[in-house]
């Protein structure tokens, strides 16, 4: 991690009646404002969703997940932007703790290394002993 820079990651909820174009135009503008003011790590892109409740009379919306790293000074000027552009109904802005982070990708890691080493060997043998055992009871 660079000096002076924190990670963070923002959800963008934009409006359904942008349709799916208007809301990866929307994403991509705001991905360029982040990449010109820091690193964009990842985007998630989570799709239309229905509200719990009517949001600006609006039931459904995009949700998008950007993970980022930047100067702390940015995110004010990103929450800036996001209220005044149209089609966003909600945003929220959080820094990410470095730690947690760390213990995130060392369980994907380890989760990687578990996932090329499956005996597949024993998986097949307790398959057919499973039903053999049954059948036997």
């Amino acid at each position: 991690m660079a000096e002076g820079k924190n990670l963070y990651e923002t959800v963008i909820v934009t409006t359904a009646k942008l349709g799916e174009e208007g809301n990866t135009a929307l994403v991509e503008r705001f991905k360029a404002l982040i990449a010109e003011h820091g690193t964009v790590q990842s985007v998630d892109d989570w799709g239309k969703r229905r509200f719990a409740y009517p949001i600006q009379k609006q039931t459904e919306g995009y949700y998008t997940l950007i993970n980022f790293e930047s100067n702390p000074e940015f995110t004010a000027e990103l929450d800036r932007r996001y209220q005044i552009t149209d089609g966003i109904l909600r945003t929220i802005i959080v820094k990410r703790d470095p730690r947690h982070v760390a213990a995130i990708e060392k369980a994907k890691k380890a989760q990687k290394a578990e996932e090329k080493n499956i005996d597949v060997e024993a998986i097949a043998a307790e398959a057919v002993e499973a039903p053999a055992a049954e059948s036997a009871q």
